[in-house]
């Protein structure tokens, strides 16, 4: 939309219109969006002060440092697919840019990334809907998973148009649920106890800003790939391992997490034991000894 928009109203106007675009479904969240009342809000003694900010058990939780690994791989490699989908279809020849050379099957570049960007919807809304019955960890360990097959060996071998249609949408579909998931999978690492999910915010941007320097820095070791090899297949091994490593991550993330929720279980089961009971229970024994 915005590339249409500057070709027809200028540069200035376009940014004013995707602006207030924005602004309109930020005002539809607004009035529509209801807070969960049963969320315990924890209001800070101070804003300035740094607990309000950093949790510093957070990194005493396994699970918590193995997620916040993950995501630093996935934004690795992630956005590496969206910032160079248009120049490798122009190089591959399944897109151009502006002219179509004669006889070339190829869209424009740009409706490749359109398509991927469209369907990422399928993928937002529907794991939505599965990781309330698999769990939101299980869910994006496997779409993470998946991407990462996805790059690894259907975009290397996408030589014609519709090999490329077909990654574009598949990768687009699962990217959805990728780059989607990870409050939801930072809300099932806390629990359902309501004082760990009042954590939710802060643990969540501590997660978001370490992740975010591996944002940054992804995307320009693949285009110094890209220059030192001359070669696409680079950044598309680059874009899989990294989403295959948070993969493994997110699957070490699950095991610590199981093993806490174990502990965790075996706890609230010796804490109905209560002394009283314990102590009425040897007294009936020493009772029955002392009939027979």
């Amino acid at each position: 939309m915005l590339r249409h928009l500057i070709d027809m109203v200028g540069f200035n106007r376009s940014v004013q219109i995707v602006t207030a675009l924005i602004a309109f479904t930020c005002l539809i969240s607004i009035l529509l969006a209801v807070p969960n009342p049963a969320h315990h809000f924890r209001k800070p003694d101070s804003w300035w002060a740094v607990k309000t900010w950093v949790d510093k058990d957070a990194f005493r939780d396994p699970a918590f440092c193995w997620f916040t690994a993950a995501i630093s791989w996935m934004f690795f490699g992630f956005y590496c697919v969206f910032f160079n989908i248009e120049e490798w279809a122009s190089d591959t020849g399944v897109g151009y840019e502006d002219v179509p050379l004669p006889g070339q099957r190829a869209l424009r570049t740009y409706w490749l990334l359109a398509i991927m960007n469209a369907s990422s919807t399928i993928g937002r809304l529907s794991s939505s809907y599965l990781c309330d019955h698999f769990g939101a960890l299980n869910v994006h360990a496997i779409v993470t998973l998946v991407a990462s097959f996805l790059c690894l060996f259907l975009w290397t071998f996408a030589k014609s148009l519709p090999a490329a249609l077909g990654f574009v949408v598949v990768f687009g579909a699962f990217s959805g649920s990728v780059i989607g998931l990870p409050p939801a999978s930072m809300a099932a690492i806390l629990g359902p106890d309501p004082t760990q999910q009042a954590k939710l915010g802060q643990w969540t941007g501590m997660m978001y800003t370490i992740s975010s320097f591996f944002a940054f820095t992804g995307p320009i070791i693949a285009a110094h790939l890209f220059t030192k090899f001359d070669n696409y297949l680079t950044i598309q091994i680059w874009s899989g391992l990294s989403l295959f490593f948070s993969a493994l991550c997110m699957g070490m993330t699950i095991i610590y997490h199981s093993r806490d929720e174990s502990i965790a279980r075996l706890r609230r089961m010796t804490n109905k034991l209560t002394p009283s009971s314990t102590i009425s229970r040897s007294a009936s024994r020493r009772r029955e000894m002392s009939e027979v």
